[in-house]
């Protein structure tokens, strides 16, 4: 196990790598005002499990080998780094100046602490060894191993190891725990490490970026409050647990999809409305948005039910306090994927099944 430990290391900050080269291309398609490297983690990350998903989904119904997304997808993550470098090109220097603002004058005491922040809760979630929902994650494991080990997509019952005679239809669209099998199988390395560690820290970390990215919307830009706010945040999620908040998540089971749900998509919408409620017509914030929804379907189906609440709750008061139409309209585009997606869970639920051949 010692020679998975750098393995580990070393695939969490290629995440991250890639995260942040997905999130610069976004950004740079779609700028807003002010650039935020918590942000370009955020959106990196959003945007590469909505290409995974539409990468993924057609080779699972077609019930094609994991070895063939394997590849595809590693062609798709080399373009993002080319096009990354590319894009970059010419916004080097005021990038490297905002990397670099981070780590000069007063600004660096913060950084420093935040990372240690990070690092400390990084320790104790990894070194948790308790599991709430043993059941999810005894799924999640399992459809990823089986997958690897038998060169298939989701075809294999992750509990008995058997062929299932059709495609699980609760988990068909999704295509989060095909990632893991596909980064399994890409960087040699194992199952749990990639879920339960790799994961996990990310989630933890991106977790803690979104959340220092609302402290500075919240206090106006000023990071030692921000950094208060994260703080204050890591005590009640370490000293506060219980199932009915997103410490229940993020402590004992951050990998699965529920989790991914509730500490980041959901607190991600929030934070891009209350960035939209702010700038007015920047349809920046609106894509963000829309980016988020889209790739919510593939980390967790219930996005499908649960973020339609989320954001009825947020735009239909926005759109009468401001009386103007276009708000409504690009809040309906926003419930449109939600609506399609419940559509095709219910066809593919009750109706069409995808047969293995067994």
């Amino acid at each position: 196990m010692n020679y998975q430990l750098p393995l580990i290391a070393g695939s969490i900050v290629l995440y991250l790598f890639i995260y942040y080269a997905a999130g610069s291309i976004v950004v740079r398609l779609f700028p807003a005002d002010d650039f935020s490297i918590a942000r370009t983690f955020l959106l990196g990350f959003f945007a590469c499990f909505f290409l995974f998903g539409i990468t993924a989904l057609p080779m699972k119904l077609l019930l094609l080998p994991l070895s063939l997304l394997a590849h595809v997808w590693a062609a798709v993550l080399i373009l993002i780094v080319v096009l990354f470098l590319l894009s970059e090109k010419r916004q080097w220097r005021i990038r490297r100046d905002t990397w670099k603002a981070l780590f000069t004058g007063k600004q660096r005491y913060i950084t420093i602490i935040f990372l240690a922040l990070v690092l400390l809760q990084l320790f104790l979630v990894n070194m948790n060894g308790k599991a709430s929902d043993t059941w999810n994650q005894a799924y999640y494991l399992g459809d990823v191993s089986t997958s690897l080990y038998t060169d298939t997509i989701s075809q294999y019952d992750p509990f008995t190891g058997k062929i299932l005679e059709y495609l699980n239809p609760e988990y068909l669209l999704e295509t989060y725990q095909n990632h893991g099998s596909v980064m399994c199988y890409l960087l040699n390395i194992h199952p749990m490490a990639e879920r339960l560690t790799v994961m996990v820290s990310v989630v933890l970390i991106l977790y803690q970026l979104l959340f220092f990215e609302i402290g500075c919307f919240l206090f106006k830009g000023s990071r030692a409050k921000s950094l208060m706010l994260t703080g204050f945040l890591a005590l009640l999620n370490v000293f506060s647990y219980n199932e009915y908040t997103a410490a229940g998540f993020l402590i004992s089971r951050a990998s699965d999809g529920k989790s991914i749900l509730a500490v980041l998509i959901i607190p991600a919408l929030l934070y891009f409305f209350m960035k939209t409620s702010q700038s007015g017509e920047q349809k920046c914030w609106w894509i963000y948005s829309f980016l988020t929804i889209l790739s919510s379907f593939g980390l967790n189906m219930s996005s499908i039910f649960m973020i339609p609440f989320e954001i009825s709750a947020l735009y239909i008061p926005l759109a009468l306090h401001q009386k103007k139409p276009s708000v409504f309209g690009r809040f309906l585009l926003l419930l449109l994927p939600c609506a399609v997606m419940i559509l095709l869970y219910l066809l593919t639920k009750n109706e069409f099944l995808i047969y293995t051949g067994k």
